[in-house]
């Protein structure tokens, strides 16, 4: 993601990113503030803190969860 798109989703209440290191699980973001985030993903037990720079380098975009099908299948 670019550095002004990752600042104005966190501007706008996201708090879960794809993790390109691991694309099907989120990266949720615990605190953040105008040049750092602290985050937390799956493969670690404590979080971690970064600049936005480079938080911005490591997602995708933004995590949305795949609801069921209405069709039942």
């Amino acid at each position: 993601m670019r550095y002004k798109d990752t600042q104005n989703a966190l501007r706008a209440g996201h708090r879960q990113f794809i993790f390109t290191a691991s694309p099907g699980l989120p990266v949720d973001v615990l605190e953040w503030g105008p040049s750092w985030v602290r985050f937390k993903d799956a493969y670690n037990t404590y979080p971690i803190s970064t600049n936005m720079k480079m938080f911005s380098m490591m997602v995708e975009g933004i995590y949305t969860e795949k609801s069921p099908d209405a069709s039942g299948q």
